[in-house]
């Protein structure tokens, strides 16, 4: 009876074992869940310490990184749009602003890559936002499509002081 039992045991730990084996080589490679990444960097290639006030004309530094976790290569432009404390942007819409800045890259699966940014604003504004939206290139129509992720930085451009 002993055998039985110990037999039977081993037998479920087979099956067991049987099983996951298959389901690890028909999901291997799979990406169950895919996305992207975007992040804005600070000049010194950290989260944090963004500047608040620039001077018009002045240049801004910063660095823009993405990652790309789809399971395939993909083709990634990110606009950087100027607006206001008024525009809106969301993860379905983009924002209805005026593009100063385009920055491209392709990506394989798991590549990520940080890129620099410099940007002039040619105006004061208080309350001027950047803003950084990703677009990723739809392979059946090879046209961009707004990806839904996006970034903002909130600034206030001053006029340089006068002589």
């Amino acid at each position: 009876m002993l055998d039985e039992e110990v037999s039977a045991v081993v037998l479920a730990v087979l099956v067991v074992a049987v099983i996951f084996g298959i389901s690890q080589s028909y999901f291997a490679g799979r990406v169950v869940e895919p996305f992207s990444a975007i992040a804005l960097l600070g000049p010194e290639k950290k989260i944090g310490d963004y500047p608040r006030e620039v001077l018009v004309g002045e240049e801004v530094k910063l660095y823009l990184y993405i990652s790309n976790f789809e399971g395939k290569t993909a083709y990634y432009k990110v606009y950087v749009k100027l607006g206001n404390e008024s525009t809106t942007v969301s993860n379905e819409s983009p924002a209805q602003a005026p593009v100063i800045a385009t920055y491209e890259s392709i990506l394989a699966h798991q590549e990520e890559k940080v890129m620099p940014v410099s940007l002039t604003i040619d105006k004061p504004m208080v309350n001027a936002k950047l803003i950084f939206e990703m677009w990723i290139l739809d392979e059946e129509t090879m046209q961009f499509k707004y990806h839904g992720r996006y970034l903002q930085l909130w600034l206030n451009v001053t006029a340089p002081p006068g002589p």
